[in-house]
């Protein structure tokens, strides 16, 4: 089927010549309109795959007006026909998004390229405009929370799940630049670091990152944020994040369970050695019992300890025995206030100048600390510290007053 055109032309002539020399190129020239108000009537009734659009012309409505409103209204691509290229002319005519000018007095070849070129342009535009139609229509009703930057960094689009997750107005974020959601409270500085380091071209499809976010009511809320690159010629940056805060909390509600029944089963570990320590036990046969202690303990807890150092990056080194002493024992520090802030037992640790002080401040069972509480904890610090292969000793400078280790690295 023939491509349908319309002529806007107010010189009858130039009209007639454009028609049969279209028409001559297979074109089907469905008619001719002297004015833009005219072009418009047309428009709407002929519906052309295509208008040639003289820029001046006679009346109240100039070439530009009519294209501008046969673009919105109908959406048909112009092609401006003109003898006058000043700029100010120019400057008006490319707001309206033309798909091509010809200059007249124009050739036959520049006339049919002109316009396979603007009908090509058109319909590849009409299935970008489809294409991104659904993919709005898509990010809305997406329960994720979705947003568009474009390539200065500025927010085009958010979807209904970034009013329904924040609180805030959507509108208020167009066209601004990605740090106004730093400056209005939805993202602190440090959490804003790593929304920029998953948006940078270099960083493109990696791995989720769990950013911390707030409402409008100061609500925490947690996202998982991935973010890709969508290759259309403005080369947009998409961010799907998705809110895991409902199952962060429930693996915290499930964590808490777990350190809870694991408390309960030390308190009962320790509870049920106490007796082997009691004083009527002779010294030979306590200190047998005391390595079985030690024995029991680390079945008990070293695969915490391990875990815990597996975390910070540091179990091979310890296995490898080429630890840095260092960091190793801040990691051993770290993990053993842990396991006794469990017990709800409050420590201090002190560095002095050869060696690091541990100061038992507060115990759950009373103000006088009992010798065989005493002697239970200096063999769990003395077992616990092997496990970090440092070179060095643990030693219990108070016993009674103050419960009181050193550790000699």
């Amino acid at each position: 089927m023939a491509i349908k055109l319309l002529v806007v032309e107010d010189e009858s002539v130039v009209a007639l010549d454009i028609k049969y020399r279209a028409e001559a190129l297979g074109y089907d020239v469905v008619g001719i309109a002297n004015s833009g108000e005219e072009a418009i009537k047309l428009t709407r009734e002929k519906k052309p795959d295509l208008v040639l659009m003289d820029i001046i012309l006679k009346g109240e409505m100039d070439g530009i007006e009519a294209a501008e409103i046969i673009k919105r209204d109908y959406n048909i691509p112009v092609v401006y026909l003109t003898a006058y290229s000043d700029r100010e002319t120019l400057e008006r005519a490319k707001v309206t998004e033309p798909f091509g000018y010809l200059i007249k007095p124009f050739e036959d070849r520049e006339l049919h390229s002109t316009i396979e070129v603007a009908i090509y342009k058109h319909k590849m535009d009409s299935k970008l405009r489809i294409s991104e139609e659904r993919y709005r229509k898509l990010a809305e009703s997406s329960p994720d929370l979705i947003m568009l930057l474009n390539k200065e960094k500025e927010i085009i689009f958010l979807n209904n799940a970034f009013e329904r997750i924040t609180g805030f107005r959507r509108g208020k974020c167009y066209n601004r630049r990605v740090n106004i959601l730093e400056k209005i409270g939805i993202i602190s500085r440090e959490e804003f670091k790593k929304l920029m380091d998953i948006i940078r071209p270099s960083n493109d499809h990696l791995e989720p990152m769990q950013v911390k976010i707030r409402d409008k009511d100061g609500r925490e809320h947690y996202l998982e944020l991935y973010a890709s690159t969508i290759k259309n010629r403005e080369k947009l940056i998409q961010i799907i994040g998705h809110d895991i805060t409902a199952k962060l909390q429930a693996e915290k509600r499930k964590l808490k369970l777990i350190k809870e029944k694991s408390t309960r089963e030390l308190y009962g570990f320790l509870l049920s050695a106490i007796p082997v320590f009691a004083s009527t036990v002779p010294p030979q046969l306590r200190n047998t019992i005391i390595r079985n202690f030690a024995d029991k303990f680390e079945e008990n807890l070293k695969p915490s300890f391990n875990e815990h150092m597996k975390r910070k990056g540091l179990l091979s080194q310890i296995k490898e025995g080429k630890i840095d002493a260092e960091k190793v024992f801040n990691a051993y520090i770290s993990w053993l206030k842990s396991f006794l802030k469990n017990l709800g037992i409050k420590t201090r640790i002190k560095k002095e100048k050869d060696h690091y002080k541990l100061e038992f401040i507060t115990f759950p069972w009373g103000d006088n600390i009992n010798p065989i509480f005493s002697l239970m904890f200096r063999t769990m610090l003395v077992r616990s510290f092997t496990w970090t292969k440092i070179k060095g000793n643990v030693v219990q400078t108070q016993r009674w007053e103050n419960l009181e280790f050193e550790f000699h690295i």
